[in-house]
């Protein structure tokens, strides 16, 4: 009986012009709820064909990707005939006549040309020949719409400046919280192809991207309320294993998460989550160095394990980072948390505030753009650096033996080339980069490699040594900050792991109003060696440790004095 609701919800949308409402309006709770019973092993194997030959079609084939069709409405149309299907003969017959609905497919004579950049990567169509829903003649047929493919300016897809992929035709469905079924496996669906043929990354995914949306189909299905639909949405995140891929602030889960906030930060040491520092203006029983093990009494390791596949990151250092950021929110004024303070253990109830009434932390004084740290030794807060403000603070930094560069946060402006050009004597080269080919989907081209210039017509470099501090907090632009500043002759990057997401964020909108993302753009060192995941490895690895939160020390600003203070700047 549950797939005869089915069907009946997904075939009203075939009725109507446009597929934003999915239920009729006289529909009942029950014939509502009965629309998420699970999936058959039959059907979930042909919802998964059809979704990934819907975005095939959407972005090769001559008579769709140019935007002459709703290709939602006709993803909703072909859902409950598939659902329908009793055999896997039955489901080639659909998925065949499909195609051949779409009419003939004319000859393309420029696209067997080479393209005018070296070729990065080729679309990987593993699924075709993975799946026996494709007959040998409907491959055949794919594999001349893929060599015959839509050569005008696409409608499904468009290139930023930065070369990454931008999608400007994606309709939200913003007025429904949660999307009915059949938008919810439009979700999945429009998710997985935008990652299938515009992410430069998708190889890096384990297990392998082609299973996500069999994987996950039966957990969309299932999401009928609007915060299981979110969840579902984060775990999809969560397999592309991409720090953009990171999903828009929703009030629906911040509620969840909690309004009140215990007002410390705490960060990941190894597999401790240590208090880092408690706000001064905030009493509570936490100090710094607190070794935090539970939380309303689950233990730290458990709740590491229950978030980690609905948080989005490019590595596991990144994720916990996140996860150490939520840690600390509430749904009532305190929190029970159990710790570890100079080796014995506590429980302590930690009151928390509101989160709307906790004001901005004031920065120290001390607390500028760049200052000396001692007489010889210069530091500049990424965070804090602005573009025309460089030529002031690197004069005022000219002569001293060393430079901190402290990129443990979000840069405040763009400045990798300007910033390095004070370092360099000659041109350098520093990343290289893989863009999308609008012209062929799910192929990669190689660009020029990016190049490092000095200054032009300025006084000899900075001769001083540069040590960058880094950590999981180094994202996107801080990752490639420090490519560039570790192009420079005289650096040493010191730290621990970074958030490994470098690149372009292409934006993705999903049913519901969601916001998400993905890395768009390739970003490699000059040898072709990745950043994605790997993240920019120290030359000297060095954590902070309880201790020295505890002492009120930053213990990396500390070693990197060291180094600095033992050497000499360059003749």
């Amino acid at each position: 009986m549950w797939i005869c609701w089915l069907l009946i919800t997904l075939c009203s949308v075939s009725l109507r012009a446009h597929p934003r409402t999915l239920l009729s309006a006289n529909e009942s709770a029950a014939q509502r709820s009965s629309t998420n019973a699970p999936l058959t092993p039959r059907q979930v194997e042909g919802v998964a064909a059809l979704g990934q030959l819907w975005g095939f079609l959407k972005y090769y084939h001559p008579a769709v990707a140019g935007g002459q069709r709703d290709w939602d409405a006709e993803l909703l149309r072909q859902l409950p005939k598939m659902l329908a299907c009793r055999s896997a003969t039955v489901q080639q017959h659909l998925l065949s006549s499909w195609v051949t609905s779409l009419g003939p497919v004319p000859v393309c004579a420029g696209c067997a040309g080479p393209p005018s950049q070296p070729v990065h990567s080729v679309p990987d169509l593993r699924w075709i020949r993975g799946s026996r829903l494709f007959t040998p003649a409907l491959r055949r047929q794919l594999a001349f719409i893929q060599a015959n493919r839509y050569q005008d300016e696409p409608y499904y897809v468009g290139k930023a400046p930065a070369g990454n992929a931008v999608f400007p035709h994606e309709e939200a469905y913003a007025d429904q919280r949660c999307p009915d079924t059949a938008l919810r496996i439009l979700a999945l669906c429009r998710f997985w192809n935008m990652v299938e043929y515009f992410s430069p990354y998708k190889d890096l995914t384990k297990p392998d991207w082609t299973r996500v949306l069999s994987d996950l189909l039966p957990l969309f299905v299932a999401a009928d309320t609007p915060l299981r639909y979110r969840h579902a949405v984060l775990v999809l995140a969560g397999r592309l294993q991409d720090g953009h891929a990171t999903l828009a602030p929703d009030p629906l889960l911040e509620q969840e998460m909690g309004t009140y906030l215990v007002p410390a930060a705490v960060q990941f040491i190894g597999q401790q989550v240590v208090v880092q520092r408690v706000r001064p203006d905030a009493p509570s029983p936490l100090k710094p160095g607190d070794i935090i093990t539970h939380v309303k009494g689950q233990p730290v390791a458990e709740l590491v394990r229950q978030r980690l596949p609905e948080t989005p990151g490019s590595n596991r250092a990144a994720r916990l980072r996140q996860i150490a950021r939520e840690m600390l929110f509430s749904p009532a004024p305190e929190l029970a948390l159990a710790i570890i303070r100079d080796g014995q253990p506590l429980r302590v109830v930690a009151p928390s505030r509101l989160i709307a009434t906790l004001p901005p932390v004031p920065r120290a004084i001390a607390d500028s753009m760049y200052r000396l740290l001692t007489p010889t030794i210069g530091y500049i807060d990424m965070a804090q650096i602005r573009k025309q403000k460089l030529p002031r603070m690197m004069q005022a930094l000219r002569q001293t033996q060393g430079i901190v560069v402290d990129l443990r946060n979000y840069p405040g402006d763009f400045v990798p080339h300007e910033l390095a050009s004070y370092f360099l004597a000659q041109p350098t080269l520093f990343a290289q980069y893989s863009q999308f080919d609008s012209r062929f989907p799910g192929r990669f081209l190689t660009s020029e490699p990016d190049t490092l210039l000095p200054r032009p017509g300025a006084e000899r470099p900075y001769t001083g040594q540069l040590v960058v501090l880094v950590n999981a907090t180094t994202l996107s632009l801080g990752e490639f900050t420090a490519m560039a500043l570790r192009a420079t002759p005289h650096c040493t990057i010191l730290g621990s792991q970074t958030a490994g997401a470098d690149g372009n964020r292409t934006r993705i909108v999903l049913p519901g109003g969601l916001v998400t993302g993905m890395s768009g753009l390739g970003v490699f060192y000059p040898n072709g060696r990745p950043t994605q995941g790997v993240g920019i490895v120290p030359d000297v690895v060095l954590s902070p440790t309880p201790a020295g939160f505890r002492d009120g020390r930053d213990e990396l600003r500390e070693r990197a004095v060291e180094l600095l203070a033992n050497r000499r700047p360059t003749p």
